[in-house]
């Protein structure tokens, strides 16, 4: 409860937000209130300054959906000063762990719970990031349980107390073994009271404002239904829920992100991506999108996934010294698709190149395209829709999805290299698939990869490589 005290400071820069709504399910009683719940929470938390990620409340969102959209957000939160969830529809526990239900879900026995439901403690790992950023997850999903008829042993209606990662408030719309009741309006009790809460002309810190919420609701309801707060302390300066620092543009959520004077829209090639409304400026950190030809579609198809940086040190297999390197893991969940790139200076003398990256990619057996059979070279770009530039270099396949980057060692293409790997804010991978259509996968630094980059490479002037 510290949170409440202290002086406030001014609204945070960066906040985003996911915000689901489940009505519609394929194999469970329809819901009429998540769907114009989640629409009301999102239009009022993008006139607080919050980034949609997806654009927009995400309506029935099946497991695919669900996996989509966790992706996706997980790759704009990365430099986020606040990162929120709020789901309204079915939450349901086994076993004391708690799932969230997508719209295709059909569960006939508990092992089908973990494949087919989204685990609560699964996405909340999803939020893992650094001490000054407050994660919050708001649950509206104390209803029924939509799969008593199958008779689950051990699977009940309702959402769990459970432990919270750090850095988290978590937020049930009632206590456990209770169910929501419905408010005015056609909404819940919660979210209409959660909605005015915010709407209030000073809704102030992130607990005052969700205990007022609380109060309200559990006036409304004579008591039947009190929500529950759960929380660790969160770093950083207090949340407050109030108006941005920088007005956005009437009716735009996307105008909270911070867009580099640089941005332009450059003319690109038949497999580049297509301008989209939901598209992140070249700067947006941990995003990454594969393309994929489409014989019925000149554009190509877009897939958006994630990318965390990080630097790590690793033992030289030549000279055995302990040596920095730049790590980036990579998922697109839509295509089944991980990867990781590793960029290294390279201390082999026998080697001719400077630096080394190694490609190595992981796909569901189903994978569309067969498998990754050749990675012609790595370009670099300046923002998502830009044309790459190549790097000076030759990439060689090692094993099956595995591949060898070598960048030119000759003294013009290093400096050249090395200008566009610190300069440039996003990665081109061109792929060739087993079944020989393409695909690019770009990947973008953001701030966090900005960083990475900055400490390895002043790492690396630190310390002569052998020659």
């Amino acid at each position: 409860m510290a949170l409440l005290t202290g002086a406030r400071p001014a609204a945070a820069d960066k906040r985003v937000a996911l915000v689901i709504g489940n009505s519609i399910h394929e194999h469970a009683p329809l819901l009429d209130e998540p769907a114009v719940d989640a629409k009301l929470i999102a239009d009022k938390l993008a006139q607080l300054g919050f980034t949609l990620s997806g654009g927009s409340a995400q309506i029935d969102l099946t497991k695919q959906g669900f996996d989509r959209a966790l992706a996706e957000f997980k790759g704009r939160i990365a430099d986020a000063d606040v990162a929120l969830i709020y789901f309204a529809g079915y939450g349901i526990n086994l076993g004391g762990a708690n799932y969230l239900v997508p719209v295709d879900a059909a569960p006939a026995k508990a092992a089908d719970v973990e494949t087919e439901l989204r685990s609560l403690a699964g996405i909340m790992r999803e939020l893992d990031g650094p001490d000054s950023r407050a994660n919050v997850v708001v649950l509206d999903a104390f209803r029924s349980n939509p799969f008593a008829a199958r008779g689950i042993a051990g699977l009940s209606a309702g959402l769990v107390a459970t432990s919270v990662p750090a850095n988290t408030l978590l937020s049930f719309s009632a206590q456990p073994g209770t169910v929501g009741q419905r408010g005015p309006s056609g909404h819940s009790a919660f979210t209409n009271a959660l909605v005015e809460a915010l709407t209030a002309p000073s809704p102030g810190a992130l607990l005052e404002t969700l205990n007022r919420a609380g109060v309200a609701v559990k006036r409304a309801t004579s008591g039947a239904q009190q929500p529950l707060l759960l929380a660790t302390p969160l770093g950083g300066s207090e949340v407050v829920f109030g108006p941005p620092r920088a007005n956005p543009a009437p009716g735009t959520a996307e105008s909270t992100i911070k867009t580099p004077a640089n941005r332009q829209a450059a003319a690109t090639a038949a497999m580049s991506p297509p301008p989209a409304s939901t598209a992140s400026d070249g700067r947006t950190p941990g995003l990454a999108v594969l393309y994929d030809e489409d014989p019925s579609d000149p554009k190509g198809k877009r897939y958006t996934g994630s990318v965390t940086w990080r630097m790590e040190t690793i033992k030289s297999p030549q000279s055995g010294r302990a040596v920095p390197v730049i790590r980036a893991e990579i998922d697109v969940p839509d295509r089944k698709l991980k990867a990781t790139l590793q960029l290294r200076r390279n201390d082999d003398p026998t080697l001719p190149a400077s630096h080394v990256a190694e490609l190595t990619f992981a796909r569901a057996d189903d994978f569309a395209g067969g498998g990754i059979n050749n990675v012609p070279g790595i370009l670099m770009k300046s923002n998502e829709q830009a044309r790459g530039t190549p790097l000076a270099g030759l990439a060689v396949k090692v094993t099956e999805g595995s591949f060898l980057v070598g960048l030119s060692n000759v003294d013009a293409d290093r400096a050249r290299n090395g200008e566009l790997l610190a300069g440039r804010e996003w990665f081109d991978i061109p792929l060739v698939y087993s079944n020989q259509r393409r695909g690019i996968l770009a990947i973008g630094k953001g701030p966090s990869g900005d960083r990475v980059f900055a400490d390895v490479f002043a790492a690396w002037d630190k310390s002569q490589p052998v020659q």
